[in-house]
């Protein structure tokens, strides 16, 4: 038999002397592929077109085989009419069956195709991956307070202290009772929740003095009212009331006052009056048990709504600390700002108490007005409290 040996070439790699048997165990053992270029007759040809030329074409996809058909005989030089019956190459797109000895590797080898549902799948669960974690975050930031918990805004305006302008480091104290607060987010509290948590804050307050009636007989004098914590500081607590529970008669030289905080009665002054004929005035008393006593949380105009249910708080007609609810009203014009209007009942006694919101037991105002009576009118329940945007602002204060 004619022994015919041939050259291959594969990117400027050239095989020389290589036998078709050797062509067909190099395709099997993989050191062949077949887009090498083999020189047959002059020309160079592809691999895998000289091969088909040279054996019986392959068995249907589903008759392939995993060993090579036996051995062909030896091929004969190709005449020119041959070479030009010879195929062109496959166009791009169109299936080609490959040679037998591609199908000699393990079908274990080959990869498997994803599922059509495979890549929409793992989109999809990833986008709900990412909400659920936007979920989570938005709910973390915006979880409530636990009841009971002072909240410290270090944004809150402080009243500044009545002795001095000279700001000293703040003890762990100080700091913890800094002044009221602006509101925070808490759960919706009850009327009864209002009463047992805020009460405490709210003080009774008397001022009495000697004076002589119209007969020339000395008698004792005075009033009584309400006032509503603030903050402590250098071993002193805070209160703010109205101006008229403190004013006494232009004659009067020796007054006596008192509050009852902590169920002790203290001895208090006054370090400091409301401006603009604002009917406020802030009290002090020597009080350094500080560690029971958290800062309230107040709210300020703009977080306010007609209709916010609200609770008052005040020691009504002298006779102790009471409570009364109702709604805010609306909010009346005065010559530098508002008052907040509120339809919980005040009575006498209840000036200079607190107005309390529902929601979140912030503190909303200090109590001034009654509605009182109006000639050919009929006026019920509207009540008036001084906002806590003045309490908190030093504009409107000033040093007694």
């Amino acid at each position: 038999m004619n022994e015919l040996t041939y050259s291959l070439e594969w990117r400027g790699a050239r095989k020389s002397a290589l036998s078709y048997a050797d062509i067909e165990a190099g395709l099997v053992s993989g050191d062949l592929h077949t887009l090498y270029k083999i020189h047959v007759n002059g020309k160079w040809l592809v691999l895998r077109d000289f091969v088909e030329q040279q054996r019986p074409l392959l068995a249907p996809h589903s008759a392939r085989q995993h060993t090579l058909p036996p051995p062909m005989s030896q091929p004969a030089l190709l005449r020119p009419e041959q070479q030009s019956a010879v195929p062109p190459p496959t166009p791009q797109g169109k299936a080609v069956l490959p040679p037998a000895s591609i199908f000699a590797a393990s079908p274990a080898g080959r990869k498997t195709p994803k599922p059509v549902w495979f890549w929409p799948a793992i989109i999809l669960s990833s986008t709900v991956c990412l909400l659920l974690g936007v979920v989570f975050v938005y709910m973390s930031a915006t979880a409530p307070t636990r009841p009971g918990s002072p909240h410290i805004d270090d944004s809150s305006s402080d009243i500044s202290s009545p002795t001095t302008s000279t700001k000293s480091p703040p003890s762990s104290d100080a700091a913890r009772d800094k002044s009221i607060l602006t509101s925070s987010a808490q759960h919706n509290l009850t009327n009864e929740e209002i009463a047992n948590l805020k009460s405490p804050y709210v003080v009774m307050i008397r001022t009495r003095w000697m004076d002589v009636d119209k007969a020339g007989k000395a008698i004792v004098a005075g009033g009584n009212g309400s006032g509503v914590l603030i903050k402590h500081e250098n071993g002193h607590a805070y209160f703010v009331t109205n101006k008229h529970v403190v004013k006494v008669p232009s004659h009067i030289e020796e007054v006596v006052y008192s509050l009852n905080f902590m169920g002790a009665d203290h001895p208090f002054e006054v370090v400091k009056l409301g401006r603009y004929d604002l009917d406020l005035a802030m009290l002090s008393i020597k009080y350094s048990d500080t560690k029971d006593q958290s800062p309230l949380n107040s709210a300020r105009l703009d977080d306010l709504k007609a209709g916010q249910e609200c609770v008052a708080i005040g020691n009504a007609l002298g006779q102790g600390i009471s409570v009364t609810t109702g709604v805010i009203s609306a909010f009346d014009e005065w010559e530098e700002g508002k008052y907040v209007r509120t339809s919980a009942p005040i009575s006498s006694g209840n000036s200079g108490g607190g107005l309390f919101r529902t929601k979140d037991g912030a503190l909303i105002g200090i109590m001034t007005l009654g509605s009182g009576s109006a000639l050919d009118k009929v006026v019920q329940n509207i009540n008036r409290a001084i906002p806590m945007d003045y309490v908190l602002s030093d504009l409107f204060w000033e040093n007694f």
